[in-house]
């Protein structure tokens, strides 16, 4: 089901890593969640703290531990020196990670220990419970 959505080029606000999730889910699952507010440029990671994201997350999702994580749930990636958000992606069966970076296309790759590394939660929305 990603498939149409590998190559965006991306761009904050519209094709950024938030917004891929939520276009991927408004459109191909039905399901429309929204997004705490947050600034469409790069400076979008000072108002994500994994607290303020846990408490979002909590309202609209259940967390899922990564062996038990099936396709299209969260995954949100931290800092690695402090508790602010840095990423996010979502996951696909077995160990794939659908995802855009900055000044990047949108692809699938291996979770790799860099991403794992600074894996902060797995969340799966309720309409998926």
């Amino acid at each position: 089901m990603v498939q149409k959505y590998l190559g965006l080029t991306h761009e904050y606000g519209n094709t950024d890593c938030i917004e891929l999730i939520r276009n991927f889910y408004k459109n191909e699952l039905k399901i429309d969640f929204d997004l705490p507010t947050y600034p469409h440029s790069r400076v979008w990671m000072k108002n994500f703290h994994t607290d303020k994201v846990d408490e979002w997350a909590s309202k609209c999702s259940i967390k899922v531990k990564l062996t038990d994580a099936k396709n299209y749930d969260v995954m949100v990636f931290k800092s690695e020196k402090c508790k602010l958000v840095i990423h996010f992606g979502m996951f696909l069966m077995p160990s794939k990670l659908f995802h855009i970076e900055e000044g990047g296309c949108s692809c699938v790759q291996t979770l790799s220990e860099y991403w794992m590394s600074r894996l902060h939660a797995i969340y799966r929305h309720n309409d998926m419970v």
